[in-house]
């Protein structure tokens, strides 16, 4: 009988930075770990109500930068547009080849969230970036595992 494996994370403290460790049976559940465990960091997923969504495209020229691209897109609109999330649906990740016939990896998200409300939303932690140093996206035996460091 196949074990059938969950998806989760897991938060791990580095010298100023945090480790995310997100795994899942699928690529797609992997960057939606992913997401929630870094904008867990930022602030109380509980207090966030998904009456809205955003939807998320981004691109990169390999799969692991696509999961650190990702996780910078969510930041951006964390910080940069003011919204909290605390629901992602990944709809698609694949390669598609550009103009030159080169692989680019591709995202198309949903998140579901809120402008943030400081009355309610109060910054835990501010993530500044995932960064590339460590970043990786592979498949094991039982499904998927990405590990990235983000810079707080």
């Amino acid at each position: 009988m196949t074990a059938v494996v969950r998806a989760g994370f897991e938060l791990t403290e580095h010298t100023a930075d945090v480790g995310v460790r997100a795994w899942g049976p699928s690529v797609g559940e992997v960057f939606e770990q992913a997401a929630l465990a870094t904008v867990s960091l930022e602030y109380d997923l509980e207090t966030v109500r998904p009456t809205n969504t955003r939807t998320i495209a981004v691109e990169a020229p390999e799969r692991d930068l696509l999961l650190a691209a990702w996780l910078n897109e969510l930041l951006y609109l964390i910080d940069g547009e003011r919204w909290v999330f605390s629901r992602f649906e990944v709809a698609a990740v694949g390669a598609i080849e550009d103009a030159d016939a080169r692989p680019t990896w591709s995202l198309r998200a949903t998140a579901f969230g809120e402008r943030r409300d400081v009355r309610r939303h109060a910054v835990r932690t501010l993530v500044k970036a995932a960064t590339l140093h460590g970043l990786s996206l592979r498949r094991t035996s039982h499904g998927w595992v990405g590990e990235v460091l983000l810079d707080v």
